[in-house]
């Protein structure tokens, strides 16, 4: 139950999504796994599964890869697969070139290669195929007997026919090896080759070596020690080793001195004790077809494991090995497996969580929950009753501190014995580590207050001097302090600072921080172990930094043991150097030993397995992987599926995927190994993924495509919407000129019109000008002629009244001056010209209308154009009021105007 065993893998039912016997096992040259599986080929690329039932739907037995073939044996059916350009297997059956030959109810159990020919192997006969001549043929079998097997051994095919014995297949006939007689009813189940002799396992657990006459039993031991279970496989190691899977035992290890290595069984680590079939893969690695589920067994890896999955020790938090005797610490206690025992057993009285076992000065101490124990010849004795001891060191020569949750106590090595010293006071904090300096000054680190620097009296009880750190910017959970190189750092998640004596302060300007900056720690707890190996944990695995020595730098190294595994708590993580080579590693279920040497490592390569597209909530559709794809716009959500085959239980695959086209920035490592992309827009891709397995990053697996523009943007569709533009510009230039051109048009009309306005409104200013200047020269005319009939009236009136006196000569005289003055001629002149002036074309217009009109007419006209009445005229003619009607008459009659129209009227419409 205490074995240490290498790693192994569970594969069970359930996560594989197939039947529960796993009959045979093969590995193709792409690394990936294929196994004949009770439903069907079963296929693993280290990422998925993929299952493919065979026509028949029946149990395939038997499974071989042969270059890019698989071929596969089943009940009454035997053929190849061959992967399409989908990246899926597709089924080719040989049943029709049996011709006949496949009796009823046969099935193919084994497949063998040899010089290029297949050979399957069913009960009823052997059969080879030759992929290049497409001929298939039975082996001549005159005895008819049953074939129980064939095996290829040193490249050569042997089968044994039941109660015939052991042939050898020689130029396609077979020859006799071990006659029936020395092997009665045994059958062989694998061959082997000890100091030039063939060997073989028998189907009940015994070995046997072959002279060329008789038959010599050697490993009896085992076959005693387990009892002669049935085995069903074998395989050779090399180095002379063997590994066998039995019925209901599981499977063994054998040295090539016939010692059991190791035992693997489902007591501790197997789904399951049947084995139906063993395969070896070029990493060494032992894979079983088991009767439920497959295991992997890394027989070849740097780790041993033991897991306590019946929770019998617990979490492992410290573990010390001394003279082969290994004392682990856990939650439960501490526990002790002697160098020649088989089993962990508990340390009396030490039940409760251990933190600690260490040596110091040449003892060993127990960092326990209950106090400090001080372990003798596998027996615990209490030193301390305090309250939880995390760690002991040495501080003087005869003397011990202790970090204890509550603070720091000292114990003093004395003749008589270790005393306990009372605690030290005023100082309650928790001191999960310690360093001391040569002048005898302490730093402790407490997760929530800093370091501490401090200086103890000779008492060992009072602090004469004490400083504080403090880290504000930084949580100090999980924090931690160790000296490296003889130099004190203090470590938090996030950096790690050195103390600088020179300026009394932390700085996280160093050299170790830079190392360390770029790895995803899960704690600040970092402990030097061994040959001044600093050691850190982080989640893909752990690390230790080492000073080269040639050049004195850092040098970082990984080993990859994935946080998911370790799984112990953070703040808590231990290892421990158990001799100059190895290493053991507390976990949560127990601990892994391994070794420091570096392993070879694989190269390792990507391989975009599927691609599925699909348009908006649809069903998607595979597509061919080796070529360039070209999508409709609607078929624009694209799904990839990509591994690299890697099968190391304490390796994970990270991968990495970029879209060219979309972004040109690579996405985080992250273990998914599937890669989708909803909604492309129309253009050229170009997906890369990369994958990472360790330190190691493979070369970038590509895959081009192209999503086709919709046929509205389509090259003939632009070069249509084109010519249509091209056509709709010439279209809108030729409307736009003829509006432009009905513009223009238009304006200048309206311009025109506005012209018209303009020139209309200046007539009509000139029209109100001259109309106020006709205003003003007719109230100038009306004036002047009014002056005209004043004066002449007054002088009419003075005329008459000298005409009433007597008559002398010189009233005479007076009377002629007043006649002359009134029908002075120049007053007519003098108002004809202002009439002009305000009614120019009236003289004209009244002549064209009545030609035959005289002056003295015209004159009358003048004066009735200005609306003047007989009296009015009276005056200015000189005459009476009734000859100035009789000149009216005739006037009328000149003009011929009817008794209805009135004169005056008439003069002013003209």
């Amino acid at each position: 139950m205490a074995q240490e065993l290498p790693p192994i893998i569970n594969y069970g039912p359930n996560e594989y999504g197939a039947g529960n016997q796993n009959w045979m096992i093969a590995r193709g040259d792409n690394k990936y796994f294929y196994f004949a599986n009770s439903t069907g080929l079963l296929e693993y690329n280290g990422e998925k599964w993929n299952l493919y039932s065979v026509p028949n739907k029946t149990i395939v037995r038997s499974v071989k890869v042969i270059k890019d073939r698989i071929y596969t044996g089943a009940y009454m059916e035997a053929g190849y697969w061959e992967r399409n350009e989908f990246g899926k297997l597709v089924y080719t059956s040989l049943v029709p070139d049996f011709q006949g030959t496949i009796n009823d109810g046969e099935q193919f159990w084994q497949i063998e290669t040899l010089n290029g020919v297949v050979i399957f192997r069913s009960f009823s006969g052997i059969y080879f195929y030759d992929p290049q001549e497409e001929t298939l043929r039975k082996m001549d079998n005159p005895s008819g007997k049953p074939i129980s097997g064939i095996l290829k051994f040193e490249n050569q095919i042997y089968f044994q026919l039941v109660e015939e014995g052991l042939f050898q297949l020689k130029n396609g006939k077979p020859e006799l090896v071990i006659p029936q007689s020395q092997l009665n009813q045994m059958a062989i189940m694998h061959l082997f080759r000890r100091d030039g002799r063939l060997g073989f396992v028998s189907g009940n657990s015994e070995f046997y070596m072959w002279d060329g006459k008789n038959l010599e039993q050697i490993y009896k031991n085992i076959t005693t020690k387990i009892k002669n279970p049935n085995i069903l496989a074998g395989v050779n190691l090399p180095g002379g080793g063997m590994v066998l899977g039995t019925v209901g035992q599981g499977i063994y290890q054998i040295d090539d001195e016939g010692k059991i290595v190791n035992s693997f069984s489902q007591e501790n680590i197997l789904l399951n004790n049947t084995v139906l079939d063993l395969y070896r893969d070029e990493s060494g690695n032992i894979w079983a077809g088991l009767d439920y589920g497959i295991s992997m067994i890394e027989l070849n890896s740097r780790f041993l494991t033991f897991q306590d999955n019946k929770g019998k020790i617990g979490s492992v938090y410290s573990s010390f090995e001394t003279n082969g005797d290994l004392y682990l610490g856990t939650n439960q206690g501490l526990y002790l497996k002697r160098k020649n025992e088989n089993d962990f057993q508990l340390v009396e009285g030490t039940n409760g969580q251990v933190w600690n076992i260490q040596e110091v000065d040449g003892k060993l101490y127990c960092g326990h929950n209950n106090g400090t124990f001080l372990i003798e010849n596998g027996k615990a004795i209490k030193l301390s009753d305090r309250l939880g001891t995390w760690l002991v060191k040495e501080y003087n020569g005869d003397s011990f501190v202790q970090g204890h949750y509550n603070g720091l106590s000292f114990l003093k090595d004395k003749n008589t014995g270790i005393t306990d010293i009372p605690m030290l006071e005023k100082f309650p904090h928790s001191s999960k580590y310690i360093e001391i300096e040569p002048d005898g000054s302490l730093w402790v680190s407490n997760e929530h207050k800093g370091v501490f620097h401090m200086k103890i009296d000779d008492s060992l009880r009072r602090i004469k001097e004490v400083d504080d750190y403090k880290f504000q910017e930084e949580s100090g959970i999980t924090s931690s302090i160790f000296k490296f190189n003889d130099t004190l750092y203090y470590s938090s998640k996030e950096n790690i600072y050195q103390y600088n004596p020179g300026t009394n302060k932390f700085t996280p300007n160093n050299r170790i921080n830079k190392l360390v900056c770029g790895i995803d720690r899960v704690s600040g707890r970092m402990l030097v172990k061994g040959e001044n190996r600093l050691w850190g944990f982080a989640n893909e695995g752990i690390f230790y930094i080492g000073l080269e020595q040639l050049t004195g730098n850092y040098q970082l190294n990984y080993i990859y043991v994935d946080q998911a595994f370790r799984n112990i708590a953070n703040g808590y993580e231990n290892i421990s150097q158990l001799n100059d080579s190895e290493y053991l590693l507390g976990i949560a279920n127990g601990y892994l030993r391994f070794s420091n040497t570096q392993s070879t490592e694989q190269k390792h390569e990507i391989k975009i397995n599927e691609i599925n597209v699909s348009a908006l909530d649809s069903v998607s559709k595979p597509v061919a992987v080796n070529q360039e794809g070209s999508f409709h716009y609607k078929t624009n959500n694209i799904n990839f599926q990509f591994s690299t085959p890697v099968y190391e239980k304490f390796q994970d695959v990270a991968y990495s995927y970029r879209l060219l086209g979309l972004s040109s920035v690579w996405s985080g490592w992250d273990h998914t190994s599937t890669a989708s992309f909803k909604n492309l827009p129309f253009g050229d891709y170009n997906f890369e993924v990369k994958a990472k397995v360790g330190n190691q990053i493979t070369p970038v697996a590509s895959y081009s495509f192209q999503v086709n523009r919709p046929f509205y943007l389509s090259n003939l569709a632009i070069a249509i919407y084109i010519s249509v533009f091209i056509l709709f510009a010439i279209l809108v230039h030729l409307l736009y000129k003829r509006r432009h051109k009905k513009l223009v048009e238009e304006n200048e009309r309206e311009l025109k019109l506005k012209n018209l306005e303009a020139e209309k409104e200046i007539v009509k200013l000139r029209n109100e000008k001259l109309e106020q200047d006709m205003t003003n020269k007719n109230r100038e005319l009306a004036v002047s002629t009014m002056s005209l009939i004043k004066k002449n009236e007054f002088l009419t009136s003075i005329k008459d009244r000298l005409k009433n006196k007597d008559e002398s000569p010189e009233i005479r005289s007076v009377i002629k001056t007043i006649d002359k003055d009134i029908n002075e001629e120049d007053n007519w002149k003098f108002f004809k010209k202002a009439f002009s002036n305000a009614d120019k074309d009236f003289f004209k217009k009244i002549k064209s209308l009545h030609p035959d009109l005289t002056s003295n007419d015209l004159k009358l006209c003048a004066y009735l154009r200005l609306n003047l009445s007989s009296k009015e005229l009276a005056p200015l003619l000189n005459i009476s009021v009734k000859s100035v009607e009789i000149k009216r008459y005739r006037l009328r009659k000149k003009m011929n105007l009817d008794r209805e129209v009135n004169l005056t009227d008439y003069i002013l419409e003209i």
